[in-house]
């Protein structure tokens, strides 16, 4: 029973500081103190150790060596290795399965939500339609190991996601892809979706000094 009651408690501290980086309560860049974090967090040194650990795998926080933990830092390189990795599995998965995708009923309630942001300018509507339709096109795979790469990834996607206030050019971007989809299309849909992507980076990277400054 011990040792149940310890995994969900690293399960729990692992959760709550991966939501504090992508939340940037912890900035990028920061010192992470662990016995500061275990005292603000009411529970022991271990956990929180552990939990650091986990994410720093999963390159959300980094170690150095005599140094201690810090929270990744996002530059113009990181942004780049985010999107040419993203473009790997995506358009692979677009282009292996693209029977898959386009026969699933998923990418119409996708087309649906793409037509509601464009009317509300939601922001959080298209978070999560962007969301949904880039995995959409990964899981269509159903290979536990890409899909598992995927999801690692994105948590460093939803990092920098904010970055960049484009949201409404890249509705529009989803659309293309969308239809494209649809009307079964593949070479326009995965023409699109590299060009969203590249779109998205180029973006990202311009705003990244104004981000450094509101990080600081």
């Amino acid at each position: 029973m011990r040792k149940i009651e310890v995994a969900l408690v690293r399960t729990k501290v692992y959760e709550l500081l991966k939501e504090m980086i992508l939340n940037h309560e912890l900035k990028l860049g920061e010192k992470l103190n662990v016995r500061e974090l275990s005292e603000k967090l009411g529970i022991s040194f271990t956990p929180v150790r552990d939990a650091l650990l986990q994410l720093s795998s999963e390159g959300l926080v980094k170690v150095v060596p005599r140094v201690g933990f810090f929270v990744v830092e996002v530059n113009e390189r990181f942004i780049s290795e985010i999107i040419e990795t993203r473009i790997m599995i995506e358009t692979f998965c677009l282009d292996r399965y693209f029977d898959e995708i386009s026969s699933s009923t998923e990418v119409l309630k996708i087309r649906d939500e793409i037509e509601e942001v464009k009317r509300t300018h939601d922001r959080k509507l298209f978070d999560d339609s962007d969301e949904r339709l880039h995995k959409l096109i990964v899981k269509a795979s159903s290979n536990e190991t890409i899909t598992s790469i995927y999801e690692k990834l994105w948590d460093k996607i939803d990092l920098v996601r904010h970055l960049n206030e484009r949201y409404v050019v890249s509705n529009e971007e989803h659309k293309e892809i969308v239809e494209s989809i649809l009307a079964r299309d593949k070479e326009r849909a995965i023409e699109s979706l590299v060009r969203h992507l590249k779109n998205v980076e180029n973006e990202t990277i311009k705003n990244l000094p104004l981000f450094e400054k509101t990080e600081r």
